[in-house]
């Protein structure tokens, strides 16, 4: 017995590694009939009478009823037991008769056991940081009276008798400790098991490839949003399609578990490509989704294209000679000349040309905006008439909020020999990528999981860099009405802040450089949220070799660093966020590491060199067409992602009419980084903005150029 146990605790060890347990429809009732009924009479005396054998035993009954049934999922879809163990000559048949039948039944539910229900029964005591709970007692000693030796006649008076049973040790992170009913929790995983396999089982492949298109496309409202949802389905339902029937079900209680999409039919997205494989028509599909997304524009995203609709188009770019005028680049400072780039009108009416700063070196230290409070404020008017032109340098304090004012020249291949498709006579354009470049290394990990970044604020955690750490951390906001945003409770009904990566066990996690152990709270929305404190803390879930962790808090463009270096015990609280009448603060209850924040190749929070100071180029010589842009070009400003070439407003007409077409083309047919390019700071004259800028020529002096 002991022997076989000890087995059968080595297979459920090995089982729990997966991360995953669930337990099977045949019942605990059945298998312990099963159990008992394999051995022989040979091999289960009667110990007492009639009514009682050597196998018989309450504790081993009450085992097997409760946890007989526990499975886990293989690499091959295949279901384990416990009781995929050598028998030896006493068990070969039971395992053999109990495998076959847990085997040959169906997955039912997730297997949880709850730190409030253990604590009920009769095993060993257990506190909530146990990182092992007992399934099972171990053993019982037994003294027997005189009369029961008298009935039985096979022990003696006063004799101790010590009888081993059946039991596990299961790992902390099967047992909830939030008070939840093993009820409500099974149902969770159930449901979303169910809604996870109903989108594989009727959501074509076609159909999520085809969404993906419409994203990219720009037919769909907001569509970028739920991207990463559409390119994670998509391998899923690849795998899911080559599977065998008989492999999938199991597959899908796999995947499904703690999938924080697993209910993607039901979301808006699903219900789109639900419609799409029951058949809809294309237009009236995107335009139900437009209307649901955002009623009072739906008309303004870009129509879906047809195949002849791409033929047309590109036989205008061919017949009129625009391919040059579409074969884009970046724009390098060798490229323009003096003469051509203009940035103010001084004086008499003559023309200022742009300003080249080739020789300043600028210092590599740190600061932050509030040392600038009391700097002398000018117009940007102001700068480009009466200041600039006097200036024998120029250096631009690169702020963390500047992230979005990020912009970069280009041109066509051809430059000057190639047909104008502007709105303006030259064929220079500019693209502003914002915060869709340069992120941190935790906002960059945070993204390729899955995670939103975009949000008005932003807590992110990272962890278990090295790989010895396999700690559950979990990122929890408790909010103004003492709600807590965390694992168990992913979405705030009221401010919509979610929860959207959780990582229980980082060493099956694959970690690389692109696939770190991650957390993720996003607020979408600020007229969602409520005024008061938003306290962000980390949690050690469960410790195994902590080593600490990484923090972000991100908010109006401004981005605040932690660093943890010592074991997590308990919670660990970062900072809190106070909302009040629309504006954030934060309180740091850990130290702000500040650390570098590299962004297009430069660090935040530093003064950089201004290479050339110019206006956007639909402003250059006689041109004066739409919103007119401050361009500040900065030595060493790098993007170092594929960036649009052409926006379809800045087109000239004969060319918009084939806009949809084209607006296709601008997100398909980018601009790889280059070593050489124009990128820096832009700054349009209709939009409040500011710049911090330190100047050399007559005098040494720091200004703030308000646009």
């Amino acid at each position: 017995m002991i022997n076989f146990n000890k087995k059968i605790q080595a297979k459920f060890a090995e089982m729990s590694k997966t991360g995953k347990l669930f337990r099977v429809e045949l019942k605990g009732e059945q298998i312990w009939d099963l159990y008992i009924s394999s051995f022989p009479a040979e091999q289960n005396p009667i110990f007492r009478d009639p009514n009682s054998t050597t196998k018989n035993c309450n504790h081993c009954k009450n085992f097997i009823r409760r946890y007989g049934n526990i499975v886990a999922v293989d690499e091959n879809n295949v279901i384990t037991t416990m009781f995929d163990v050598d028998g030896g000559t006493e068990y070969s048949k039971t395992v053999e008769i109990l495998t076959k039948a847990i085997k040959g039944s169906k997955i039912g539910e997730v297997f949880f056991e709850t730190f409030n229900e253990l604590n009920s029964l009769p095993y060993e005591s257990c506190t909530k940081t146990s990182k092992a709970f007992q399934l099972g007692v171990a053993k019982n000693p037994k003294r027997y009276t005189k009369e029961e030796a008298e009935k039985f006649g096979v022990v003696k008076p006063n004799e101790i008798r010590t009888f081993n049973h059946f039991h596990l040790f299961l790992d902390a992170e099967f047992v909830d400790k939030s008070g939840s009913s093993v009820e409500s929790i099974m149902s969770n995983f159930r449901d979303a098991k169910n809604v996870f396999q109903k989108a594989m089982e009727t959501i074509s492949l076609d159909t999520l490839q085809l969404v993906k298109d419409l994203i990219n496309q720009g037919s769909l409202l907001d569509g970028t949003t739920h991207l990463y949802k559409i390119e994670q389905i998509i391998p899923l339902k690849k795998e899911y399609d080559e599977l065998s029937a008989k492999q999938r079900d199991n597959w899908c209680w796999v995947k499904s578990y703690k999938l924080p999409f697993a209910k993607f039919k039901n979301e808006l997205i699903g219900t789109l490509c639900t419609e799409l494989s029951e058949g809809k028509e294309l237009n009236d599909a995107c335009q139900a989704w437009n209307k649901r997304v955002d009623p009072a524009n739906y008309m303004k995203a870009t129509a879906p294209i047809t195949k002849k609709q791409i033929e047309e188009a590109k036989k205008f770019v061919v017949e009129n000679g625009f391919e040059e005028s579409f074969n884009r680049r970046f724009a390098t400072i060798d490229d323009i000349k003096v003469s051509e780039i203009l940035h103010s009108n001084v004086g008499k009416g003559e023309i200022k040309n742009a300003s080249i700063f080739d020789s300043v070196k600028s210092t590599s230290t740190r600061h932050k905006r509030a040392e600038f409070d009391g700097v002398e404020e000018v117009t940007i008017d102001k700068f480009m008439k009466d200041i600039l032109p006097s200036c024998t340098s120029v250096e631009a304090f690169f702020a963390n909020n500047h992230q979005g004012n990020l912009v970069s020249l280009t041109t066509s291949c051809a430059n000057g020999s190639s047909k104008p498709m502007f709105k303006w006579a030259n064929n220079y354009s500019w693209t502003f990528n914002g915060n869709l470049a340069g992120k941190s290394q935790l906002k960059d990990a945070v993204a390729s999981q899955g995670g939103k970044v975009d949000g008005v604020l932003r807590f992110s955690i990272m962890w278990a860099e090295d790989a010895m750490d396999n700690s559950d951390l979990d990122a929890h906001c408790q909010e103004p009405n003492r709600q807590i945003i965390f694992f168990r409770n992913r979405t705030s009904m009221q401010t919509g802040g979610n929860l959207d990566i959780d990582i229980t066990q980082p060493q099956s996690h694959k970690i690389s450089a692109k696939n770190q152990v991650v957390e993720n709270i996003t607020f979408p929305s600020l007229k969602r949220m409520v005024d008061g404190s938003y306290y962000f803390y980390v949690n050690q879930y469960r410790a195994q070799n902590s080593k600490g962790f990484k923090a972000e808090i991100e908010f109006d463009g401004e981005l605040f660093s932690y660093e943890y270096n010592k074991p997590v015990s308990g919670n660990v609280r970062v900072a809190d966020v106070i909302l009040k009448d629309g504006k954030f603060t934060i309180q740091h209850h850990l130290p702000e590491t500040n650390a570098s924040k590299e962004v297009y190749g430069l660090e935040t929070n530093q003064f950089h060199k201004v290479n050339l100071v110019c206006l956007s180029p639909n402003h250059w010589g006689e041109n004066n067409v739409g919103n007119k842009h401050y361009m500040f070009m900065l030595d060493g400003c790098k993007t170092p992602t594929s960036i649009r070439s052409f926006h379809n407003e800045n087109l000239i007409p004969e060319l918009a009419t084939h806009r949809k077409v084209l607006e296709v083309l601008g997100t398909t047919n980018m601009i790889e980084p280059a070593d050489k390019q124009l990128s820096g700071l832009g700054f349009n004259a209709t939009v409040r903005d500011e710049l911090i800028v330190r100047l050399q020529g007559t005098h040494k002096r720091v200004v703030k150029i308000k646009f």
